[in-house]
């Protein structure tokens, strides 16, 4: 899409209303205004409201949408009613709402001004990127810039439109402390209705304190500023704006004031920091272990649950962490072999977790840290309880991390253990016995005891063998849009042991040879000459087959089966830590 100045698309649209072309304007078509007769007023009557059901009816060719301006289509009307009032700035200070959203738009130029009674402008989804307070009409009262590309606020310090009611600067490029000095009562009188949504504000006190200034203030968005993660907000901007009747969308209740009452007085204990409960309780669906053939070696399987966070320092309760961070240049070198894996094991598409793995790390740069459960042994449902706390100062990097979402991965411990060497074990042996003849606090009948028991074995551990059995993404992004908790069970897909996958593959091969034995009954009862025979063959045939359904529907399902199977959960939280009351922002302080 091209850029283009904001007047050049509004003349496009006007242009696009035809207003001197058929039905509307002056031609043939239109009847003079003056009537002669009072036959003559009523053929211009039918004629006119024939000419206005071609622009209302929906299926005319000349039917226009005029969704940009809720004037567009009254004023295509007044074209056919009264086309000779369409001259001079007549048509610009008509209009009084004008709704440019995607077009392109980069400059809000000075073109503008012309259209003199303009109260409401939305330039939505543009690439505008400033705000020349100069070139907006005065008569403005609704100003909506959301989705645009504006930096900075330094090109409204002169003369802003003095009745503005409504800001709308959610989702731009704003959030330094520059940009706070600009929301003054001088510049902004009569704003009642501030959204600065999905901006980098990181300064809680700082941009309450400017806003506290703005005599009229009612409604504020501020969802998915990094402020917002820090423990005492929404509380300590609701006692502190005290005229406020909307934050985020909600509408302030009297509970809301007195639950958060006192927090603006300890204007000093708030911190600018996070603090993100994360819990791993437990988790269910892991195959069983297949057990082994043979007495050694033996096989121990342990399982852990491990997730990414920020690499930030953290308290740490049952945490585990890995020393090497995963940014977008440093990424494992064994990732593509933990690809391979979960594809086998989960019957994933091998692109496709290639694809998800990859953008992990590459969707922004932000440095992360493995965080790891304790192993436990298999069982089919694995208590964790793991919970830790993790703080966060960097609240600009933990919003583009909520955004991009978290990790987590599902891994397997194996190790084999062998016996010792004779020698080792002889040695063993020996001492031990020498050990029980040197006890002479027992009896002769414990020493027999000794003497026939058997010697200890020591075992020897290779290499533990760790693999990824599955992995899944979770979406962090709601705890950015007003929700201080996400729960859910995630679901990882069903895994197959070894043991299910050798059923697997002896049943596929047990299925494929029955139609072959099928078509060979088939050709013996054609080659069959004898009709009595071949009656007698028929009837069998069909008593076999209805033994068959009898057999098919009487069997049980096949628990082996990866649709019967339970898939492989996870029950995981991540919570962010909010003070309800002044005193518990105080206990909070002091503990720290």
């Amino acid at each position: 899409m091209t850029c283009q100045m904001l007047t050049s698309v509004i003349s496009k649209l006007i242009h696009s209303l035809c207003l001197e072309n058929y039905p509307c304007g002056r031609g043939s078509w239109h009847k003079p205004s003056l009537r002669e007769c009072e036959d003559l007023d009523d053929v211009t009557s039918e004629e006119e409201d024939a000419l206005l059901e071609l622009l209302r009816s929906p299926l005319s060719p000349w039917q226009e949408e005029g969704s940009w301006s809720p004037q567009a289509l009254a004023l295509r009307e007044l074209a056919v009613k009264t086309p000779e009032i369409l001259k001079g700035n007549f048509i610009y200070s008509f209009f009084t709402t004008l709704r440019i959203v995607d077009k392109g738009v980069f400059e809000i130029d000075q073109g503008l001004l012309i259209f003199s009674r303009l109260e409401e402008l939305v330039l939505s989804a543009n690439n505008i990127t400033e705000l020349p307070s100069g070139n907006l009409p005065k008569m403005l009262r609704v100003l909506e810039l959301y989705a645009n590309q504006i930096k900075s606020l330094k090109s409204v310090s002169t003369s802003p439109p003095p009745h503005l009611q409504h800001l709308g600067l959610g989702n731009n490029c704003l959030g330094s402390p520059e940009d706070i000095q600009y929301f003054t009562a001088d510049l902004w009188p009569q704003l009642r209705s501030l959204d600065l949504s999905w901006s980098g504000f990181t300064e809680q006190c700082v941009l309450v304190e400017a806003l506290s200034a703005l005599p009229h203030l009612q409604s504020l968005v501020l969802k998915g500023n990094p402020l917002t993660l820090t423990p005492s907000y929404p509380g300590f901007v609701l006692d502190s704006l005290f005229r406020l009747l909307y934050i985020d969308g909600r509408r302030v209740t009297p509970e809301d004031r007195l639950r958060f009452s006192g927090l603006a007085q300890l204007k000093g204990v708030v911190f600018e920091e996070a603090e993100v409960n994360v819990c791993i309780q437990k988790m269910k669906g892991v195959p069983s272990p297949a057990l082994p053939l043979d007495e050694f070696p033996v096989i121990s399987h342990s399982y852990s649950v491990s997730y990414e966070f920020l690499n930030q320092p953290q308290s740490q309760e049952n945490i585990h962490q890995t020393d090497v961070g995963y940014t977008s240049a440093n990424v494992p070198q064994n990732l593509q072999e933990q690809h391979e894996e979960v594809a086998s094991v989960s019957h994933l598409p091998a692109d496709l977790l290639k694809t998800s793995r990859k953008d992990q790390n590459t969707d922004l740069n932000i440095p992360v840290v493995l965080n790891s459960t304790l192993k436990q042994e298999w069982a089919e449902v694995i208590e964790f309880n793991y919970t830790t706390t993790h703080r966060i100062s960097d609240l600009s990097a933990l919003k583009n991390f909520f955004l991009r979402g978290l990790w987590l991965t599902v891994e397997e411990e194996k190790v084999l253990s062998w016996p010792a060497p004779p020698a080792e074990n002889a040695g063993t042996k020996a001492s031990a016995d020498k050990k029980g003849k040197e006890s002479t606090d027992t009896g002769q009948k414990l020493k027999d005891k000794k003497k026939k028991k058997e010697p200890v074995l020591n075992l020897i551990q290779e290499a533990p063998v760790r693999r990824t059995l599955s992995t899944v993404q979770v979406e962090l992004k709601d705890l950015l849009e007003g929700k201080d908790k996400i729960q859910m069970e995630c679901d990882l897909g069903v895994l197959l042991s070894e043991q299910n996958i050798r059923t697997t593959v002896t049943r596929e091969k047990e299925q494929s040879k029955k139609p072959k034995e099928d078509k060979k009954e088939d050709k013996k009862i054609k080659l069959s000459g004898d009709t009595t025979s071949s009656q007698r063959n028929i009837t069998s045939s069909k008593a076999k087959g209805k033994g068959w359904k009898e057999s098919e529907t009487d069997a049980p399902a096949d628990e082996s089966s990866p649709s019967n199977m339970e898939p492989l959960t996870v029950e995981f939280s991540v919570q962010l830590n909010k003070v309800l009351s002044a005193s518990q922002l105080s206990n909070l302080k002091t503990m720290k």
